[in-house]
């Protein structure tokens, strides 16, 4: 007789998790829209309260001398990947307030297009004719995007969004790199270093109670939900479907945006778009293995 797997462990629960990873990753257009007080920096502030506080309590309630020990052994790799998540905490809210959601989302999902090319450039590691052509339609679908942006203003935007794009890919090679280590702890460092970058130019104590608790909630749910469902998710289903569900945050987030608070995406942007989501998942099935388990994004 056969012992029936655990119920964290079902496939079912796995898949469940992947999906709503990216659905709970797209609300932060809307809620960064609808907060009235609150400038780019007072937005980048209170998310990482929320974000960092919640990892943190998650850590010190489940294995804190595991996470002390695993932040020591991560030494420079670990100091490096939190300068990184910082960068993309603090990027990523002023890419949304600089340009539209559809935008921001559609240019960060460049993330897992750099990684084979730096991959290639500082690892050597071989990039497949496959990958390549999916890495030139992907190129060919952000091209149009930026260049409405830059007629329409929004080129600063645009820019950060990349930057975003290019943090997250960085970090994945740290990472990559110091696999045998939980970088877990990093997440905390990060929310820290955001909070010292932001609390220079912020003035959070300005903004309104409700602004400040949609604001924290949203670091709470984007931050630790979204990555503890990725990383479940990760660990127990192969790492292509994983990346493909993470498509649905580039359609779901826009699409939120334009219902509740009326923010129309661009032509270019929808059209550009729909072209660089066929090429991520090119990307993911290019890349597909048996033992691939590294995740395709960063916490943003």
């Amino acid at each position: 007789m056969t012992t029936p797997a655990p119920l964290a462990t079902a496939p079912a629960l796995a898949l469940a998790a992947a999906i709503a990873a990216p659905l709970v990753w797209s609300i932060g257009g809307v809620v960064m829209r609808s907060v009235a007080t609150a400038g780019p920096w007072e937005q980048v502030f209170w998310r990482a309260v929320g974000g960092g506080i919640a990892v943190a309590i998650a850590l010190a309630l489940s294995r804190p001398r595991a996470a002390w020990t695993a932040w020591r052994q991560a030494g420079a790799t670990g100091w490096v990947s939190a300068v990184c998540i910082a960068g993309t905490f603090i990027v990523h809210v002023l890419a949304i307030n600089a340009t539209t959601v559809a935008n921001v989302l559609f240019l960060q999902t460049a993330n897992p297009l750099l990684v084979p090319i730096l991959a290639r450039l500082f690892l050597g590691e071989r990039l497949e004719p496959r990958m390549i052509g999916a890495l030139a339609l992907a190129v060919a679908g952000l091209t149009p995007i930026v260049a409405a942006s830059a007629g329409g203003g929004r080129l600063g935007g645009d820019l950060l969004a990349l930057a975003c794009a290019g943090l997250g890919a960085v970090n994945i090679l740290v990472v990559r790199r110091g696999r045998t280590v939980d970088m877990t702890p990093a997440i905390v460092v990060a929310a820290l270093l955001t909070l010292a970058v932001a609390g220079i130019v912020a003035s959070p104590s300005d903004v309104a109670a409700r602004d400040v608790a949609a604001l924290v909630l949203l670091g709470v749910v984007q931050i630790a939900v979204g990555l503890w469902l990725f990383l479940f998710a990760l660990r127990r289903l192969p790492a292509a479907p994983v990346a493909l569900l993470t498509l649905l945050e580039p359609i779901i987030g826009p699409l939120l945006v334009w219902l509740v608070v009326a923010e129309v995406p661009p032509a270019a942007t929808l059209a550009g778009g729909a072209v660089v989501l066929v090429a991520l998942a090119l990307c993911a099935l290019v890349a597909a293995r048996p033992a691939a388990r590294m995740p395709s994004g960063t916490p943003t």
